[in-house]
């Protein structure tokens, strides 16, 4: 054992609290400490209150032949013991539980004489959840994925306080890989939507847990369509009943609140309260959100609602009998509710639910989107392909033919997934990386040489007026949305080539793409290491 196994960083003497798994693997961790000239102690509930008191006060103790310098303990000292003079806390246990992680941390978190801070030294590998770690440092309890990995990436950027958190490289990598497994199960929707019931004594909305932060409310419209429909497969007390048209139009809405354009909800919200409005009406509503009216947003919004945009199969049959706008009046100018949607207006509890899940959907605009780039874009926020359809106010969703990039509308979005999965094609095994925090390198689709007419839309960029946006993913395990990198510019390209299954060499373009901003630090480093 060296010096810095007896003494604190600052010379102090270790006053040391380890939390291991079970019994068996606690003696045999003392009895190798105290081999080693260590003093420790096992306690667990087979030891009465009287003796564990003794064993804090033994802890405390500098000098004395009684000292300790660990206590082990098994499934006590959790939380309601005062153990202030505790310098250093030991996890050796899995992570089954962000509140039992943070009330073990908080062991040594108390004020002591002559202790400066505390050492926890947390035995990540061990850990079969490592994604509960960063959210019991945060203390966001919304299970929200992009939100767990945004704090192991910036650490201490966004930990309140004074508190300074680094994870090393292996212990990010473990727990980005725990993040990207995890499910969302229906056992811990039920039990975070009983948990908030019960505080608040009544069955709760879809805003309330936006408002009381218990967890991601899109987590629940994610796993059922919509949240009334989770609500009623798990508890009894909802007894509320919607006709088939009333639940499409709760599924279309959900499809809708994640926020990240608001154009359409305020044209919902602005139908749920009056039976018409005109678009001078509209474009004041926007004004006064912070957003400047343009023709194409508004299209594309009628286009939305009016199922021009829809294009899969299945979607294109659950909505085909519903409808919230007049078409013919909103070419006149005059958004009016459309006879069908206001003939819904007589179930109180139906029109309630729609402006709950309206006002969820303009609350997260507000807190996400709303600071947004003149094409309706977040710099580093997270959006599917097909959001960036609707974004882009293309006509029509046209997701599932774009692939990794598509030139339509005067706009370019690339799509990058930076760790290829190794059982792809040679032929779309692109070397898509990073040259550094202001140059990509982006490989076309392979087939594509320079003469090709994409090649030379991209190359006169300028000329015709092209936008070109990236969006990037780490890997597939994140799911189907990709981070907005902003707009990129090509400042240089080549004709290369690639080979597909059978050997042969296909055409393929590089270009080296300049992005309008450098990539923040932690974002850059999230993607290359």
């Amino acid at each position: 054992m060296q010096q810095m196994d007896y003494y604190g960083y600052s010379g102090d003497k270790v006053k040391g609290l380890m939390f291991c798994r079970n019994k068996d693997e606690a003696e045999q961790l003392s009895a190798k400490f105290n081999m080693r000239g260590l003093r420790t102690l096992v306690l667990t509930g087979d030891n009465s209150q009287r003796e564990r008191e003794e064993a804090i006060l033994r802890l405390e103790q500098d000098e004395s032949e009684n000292a300790l310098d660990y206590i082990i303990t098994v499934d006590i000292f959790n939380e309601g013991v005062d153990m202030p003079a505790v310098n250093q806390v030991v996890m050796l246990r899995p992570t089954e539980s962000p509140i039992v992680f943070i009330q073990q941390l908080g062991r040594g978190l108390r004020k002591y004489e002559g202790k400066e801070y505390v050492v926890i030294l947390d035995f990540i590998g061990n850990y079969m959840n490592n994604f509960m770690i960063p959210i019991a440092l945060s203390g966001d309890r919304t299970y929200n994925k992009d939100t767990i990995r945004k704090y192991v990436r910036e650490g201490s950027r966004v930990i309140p306080g004074e508190s300074t958190i680094h994870f090393d490289e292996i212990s990010k990598k473990r727990i980005f890989e725990s993040i990207d497994s995890s499910k969302t199960t229906k056992n811990l929707l039920r039990e975070k939507y009983f948990a908030l019931k019960y505080k608040l004594g009544r069955i709760p909305n879809v805003l309330d847990f936006y408002e009381y932060g218990e967890i991601d409310p899109m987590l629940f419209i994610q796993y059922s369509k919509s949240y009334d429909q989770f609500v009623k497969s798990v508890d009894k007390d909802f007894t509320v009943s919607f006709s088939d048209k009333e639940e499409a139009i709760l599924e279309f809405i959900s499809s809708l609140v994640n926020g990240k354009r608001i154009h359409e909800l305020l044209m919902i919200s602005s139908l749920l309260n009056n039976e018409k409005i005109s678009l001078e009406t509209y474009k004041i509503l926007l004004e006064e959100k912070g957003e400047k009216y343009r023709e194409s947003d508004y299209v594309s919004a009628l286009n939305v609602l009016g199922k021009v945009f829809v294009n899969a199969p299945a979607e294109k049959k659950r909505y085909n009998d519903i409808e919230f706008i007049s078409t013919d009046e909103a070419k006149n100018g005059m958004l009016r509710r459309a006879t069908l949607f206001y003939s819904l207006f007589n179930n109180t509890r139906f029109v309630n639910e729609m402006k709950c899940l309206v006002r969820y959907g303009l609350r997260r605009y507000e807190d996400l989107f709303k600071n947004h780039d003149e094409d309706n874009l977040v710099l580093y926020e997270k959006y599917s392909r097909k959001d960036v359809c609707r974004i882009l106010n293309w006509e029509h969703d046209d997701s599932s033919t774009v692939y990794g990039y598509r030139i339509k509308h005067n706009t370019c979005p690339i799509f990058v997934t930076y760790e290829k999965k190794e059982d792809i094609a040679n032929s779309t095994k692109y070397e898509d990386q990073f040259i550094n925090n202001q140059l990509f390198s982006w490989m076309t689709r392979s087939k594509v040489s320079l003469e090709s007419p994409e090649s030379q839309k991209i190359i006169n960029y300028k000329e015709i007026g092209l936008k070109i946006y990236l969006f990037i993913k780490k890997s597939d395990g994140e799911g189907t949305d990709f981070y907005y990198m902003g707009k990129v510019s090509p400042v240089d390209y080549m004709q290369t080539e690639i080979k597909n299954d059978k050997g042969q060499k296909l055409p393929i373009m590089n270009f080296k793409m300049k992005l309008e901003h450098s990539v923040r630090e932690d974002i850059y480093e999230y993607f290359v290491d």
